[in-house]
């Protein structure tokens, strides 16, 4: 439930963007930008009003997420340039890739086990391939991200990052899987020797 309600603001982006001219008339090539902008901040703050009235626990990642969502989203719409908002998903995944191999490769606590730990029974190991592969990841992630954004056209970002919601978790989701297949048949074979 709480992975769905996440996806809820940049849905929200994407539908304001692209709504026709004559359901929105307000909207037209110039402002669609900072309208979904401000859709998106609207939908970050009840996303937070809602968790809180649903008294469910606010992560560190949820205040992460609405701090930057609100002063990247509100230079965005102040100073009418879309590159604020653009970069905002590479700021959070940068950020959150570099806790996470600062975890990995200095830090005595590994940051993946302190946040799911109580959740998720892994070897040490685990966690560490884990932690591995999601740094590396949103560390792509963000850097894809800030291509597009300067890459092609303001309406390819915003499609890109609809199905960017989606895709990323879904090939984070897939290597994870390959590493703890491999990492079971290897302990399996050597369990059988």
């Amino acid at each position: 439930m709480n992975q769905l309600l996440e996806l809820v603001p940049g849905i929200a982006f994407f539908v304001v963007y692209f709504l026709p001219e004559s359901i929105a008339p307000f909207l037209n090539s110039d402002n669609r930008i900072y309208w979904a902008t401000v859709a998106l901040m609207v939908a970050v703050g009840l996303q937070f009003i809602l968790f809180l009235i649903l008294k469910r626990p606010i992560t560190k990642m949820m205040w992460f997420i609405l701090i930057v969502a609100g002063v990247l989203g509100t230079m965005t719409v102040a100073l009418r340039n879309p590159l604020f908002i653009m970069w905002r998903p590479t700021v959070t995944s940068w950020l959150m890739s570099a806790i996470f191999l600062f975890s990995y490769y200095v830090g005595k606590t590994n940051v993946l086990k302190w946040l799911l730990g109580d959740q998720v029974r892994l070897p040490d190991r685990r966690w560490r391939q884990q932690t591995l592969v999601l740094g590396y990841g949103l560390l792509a992630s963000g850097t894809v991200n800030i291509f597009v954004a300067y890459s092609f056209s303001e309406q390819t970002w915003v499609t890109y990052k609809v199905y960017a919601l989606f895709v990323w978790p879904v090939l984070f989701a897939i290597v994870l899987v390959i590493i703890n297949l491999i990492e079971h048949r290897k302990n399996r074979a050597q369990r059988t020797l």
